[in-house]
């Protein structure tokens, strides 16, 4: 059965709601459900004449717009309509709180029953993590700091390296778990240029904030340059470039993986130099063995928060032991 990609208001099925349409509301940004409210024919003509939100209040039995009293107008990206022609998705530029409580969006609580649920995901998803770690390949590089090691070993992976691809359920979820457990008082989510990239953009669009992404090289004008940084980690050395970043902004940074911290540090010290407000660090993978978390902690006095610890066990096969922490 083919369906018409675009149909007329006189398409839609308004008899099967005496005259209404339920409208599920999105953020158009963050992708989030914000409301649902209803709308007839006027409410709907009026929305496509105007460009902003407008509903039918069953309670009051009024066309009202929203935003009207409050301000929190919502200016209108894309109408969709299901395949029965009986419900109707706005996509919105929300100019405000959706919630009479002063909420981003009326879905704020949670249902009583559903942990059995999430934890049920969570336990098929770690194991899949987990799984990904037991069949990367190891790769030695030589080291360039710690002579008391001759080589740090790399682990190729979908997680921290994108190699294979990593799925995207599990970008997916990696991104959601680092969205909870982070603050949402910031101004911007800052991401060190690595080759584990794919989360932080995720995160930025979920809580609704810009992406700054600190450069592996220079882009030859410092209109939005804040600083340099020289950084040298067990196999590698060199510059970043932060851009993007503002003297007084409160951030969050998200790294892939944390081991000896080097790099990390050299970022911090230079963000906090420029009077940046470093709210929460998140790393997706901590190596226990090189200490770099807790060394990074103790002197800046900063917590990190990591979703996956991996521990070197020399006497097992494989020499590696991985946990995955869900809070």
């Amino acid at each position: 059965m083919t369906l018409k990609e675009k149909i007329s208001i006189d398409d839609l099925d308004f008899e099967k709601g005496n005259g209404l349409l339920p409208v599920v509301v999105q953020d158009f940004i963050t992708r989030k459900v914000l409301m649902v409210a209803y709308v007839n024919k006027e409410a709907l003509h009026k929305t496509l004449e105007t460009g902003f939100a407008h509903y039918w209040s069953r309670s009051r039995g009024i066309l009202w717009l929203k935003g009207e009293t409050s301000g929190n107008y919502q200016k209108v990206v894309r109408i969709e309509v299901d395949c029965d022609n009986d419900t109707i998705t706005y996509l919105v530029e929300p100019l405000g709180p959706a919630c009479h409580t002063g909420n981003i969006s009326c879905f704020f609580r949670e249902l009583d029953g559903t942990e059995k649920i999430k934890k049920k995901y969570d336990t098929e998803i770690i194991n899949e993590i987990i799984t990904y770690f037991e069949k990367a390949k190891i790769v030695k590089r030589k080291r360039i700091k710690n002579n008391s090691r001759n080589f740090y070993e790399l682990m190729v992976n979908p997680i921290t390296k994108n190699i294979p691809p990593l799925s995207p359920k599990i970008i997916a979820w990696i991104a959601d778990k680092i969205n909870n457990i982070t603050s949402n008082n910031i101004d911007k989510v800052v991401v060190p240029e690595t080759l584990g990239l794919s989360i932080g953009p995720l995160v930025a669009q979920m809580k609704g904030k810009p992406l700054a992404i600190i450069r592996k090289r220079s882009f030859h004008t410092n209109d939005y340059l804040l600083d340099k940084v020289t950084y040298s980690s067990e196999y590698e050395k060199g510059t970043y470039y932060i851009y993007g970043i503002n003297k007084g902004d409160r951030v969050l940074i998200i790294d892939d993986t944390i081991s000896t911290g080097d790099t990390l540090m050299a970022i911090i010290e230079t963000l906090l130099k420029h009077n940046v407000k470093i709210i929460d660090i998140a790393c997706i993978v901590e190596k226990e063995m090189y200490n770099g978390k807790k060394l990074i902690e103790e002197h800046f006095g900063i917590s990190i928060k990591t979703l996956i610890k991996i521990r070197k066990e020399d006497n097992k096969n494989p020499p590696y032991s991985i946990t995955v922490k869900v809070e």
